[in-house]
């Protein structure tokens, strides 16, 4: 069996990189994925499906002083679902990060917050999705460092979602394609830049500038033969554009836009398939603005972790 994958990163500039970190970045959340059992309701259906995801992982061989350790947890609970093609959910996740000043090497640093509520309409193989999404960041244990970074960067969402076969091969489930491609914007409508001590709130990037976002993420998957089965490989790559303006407010505004910058990563690995997949992987991203001091900083990061996805509604 065999399994190529080719990638093409490319990567401009007009003025220094940054952007922020989404709590999602490495994962699409369809519910509409999720498979209807053979005696449930075609109909009306209301809390229809919940399903979640759980990483844990180290900062290695590539990071920067804040970030030496992980965490990631997430997942959705559909309020309703109309048979499989329309979809009302509630989801949430964050991203907890810590750093190694401390005897223990395990000192929490920072968490990202994100939740909201996701339409999901199913037309003929694609999915389409629009939804709010808050988000915001607050430090952790910072009293005795004197400073402090506290951010809101809420925004309108819309996603199309296109799931496809990399071979023939028959599956045992609907939706168990190989691949998954997930095109997204995000139009900004609230954001918040507050730094302590203030002297750092002139520095660049801030976040009460940015106007919108478009990116993606590709999802490939495949599973080995027998006898390794059953035993599985995973690749994911996600870019994101990130479109800024001049003005700084906390209400989104028409403006001009003044930059537009990249930003992205690549991972893979192995997985032990099942209902659920357990994944060991390592990924890189480049993050032009980390979020977490109140002087911006940039940061190159390779992880190791271990996931847990359930591997229909979320890749």
């Amino acid at each position: 069996m065999r399994f190529c994958t080719l990638f093409i990163v490319i990567t401009f500039q007009i003025t220094p990189l940054f952007g922020q970190r989404f709590p999602d970045r490495w994962f699409t959340i369809n519910p509409l994925m999720h498979q209807l059992e053979a005696n449930e309701n075609t109909g009306w259906s209301w809390m229809h499906s919940n399903a979640g995801w759980g990483e844990f992982g180290g900062y290695r061989i590539i990071r920067d002083h804040e970030h030496a350790w992980i965490q990631r947890l997430g997942g959705y609970i559909e309020l309703f679902r109309i048979s499989e093609t329309t979809s009302l959910a509630f989801l949430g996740s964050i991203e907890f990060i810590a750093n190694a000043d401390n005897d223990i090497r395990f000192n929490p640093r920072a968490i990202f917050w994100e939740e909201g509520f996701l339409f999901t309409q199913k037309t003929g193989n694609s999915f389409w999705q629009i939804g709010y999404m808050h988000r915001c960041k607050h430090d952790i244990d910072n009293l005795n460092l004197g400073r402090e970074r506290s951010l809101i960067f809420g925004s309108v969402q819309g996603k199309y979602i296109i799931p496809f076969a990399l071979t023939n091969t028959s599956t045992n489930t609907k939706y168990a394609s190989h691949g998954l491609l997930a095109l997204r914007a995000d139009l900004y409508t609230i954001r918040q830049d507050d730094r302590n001590p203030s002297v750092f709130s002139s520095y660049l990037p801030q976040v009460k500038s940015m106007l919108a976002t478009f990116g993606g993420a590709l999802h490939l998957r495949t599973s080995l033969p027998l006898p390794v089965k059953p035993l599985g490989l995973y690749v994911t790559t996600w870019g994101a554009l990130n479109f800024y303006g001049d003005k700084q407010e906390i209400f989104l505004k028409f403006d001009t836009v003044r930059s537009i910058l990249f930003q992205g990563g690549i991972g893979g690995g192995i997985a032990v398939e099942g209902r659920a997949h357990l994944r060991l992987g390592i990924s890189y991203e480049y993050l032009s603005d980390t979020g977490i001091n109140p002087f911006p900083e940039h940061a190159n990061l390779i992880t190791i972790s271990i996931t847990m996805i359930p591997p229909t509604s979320i890749w």
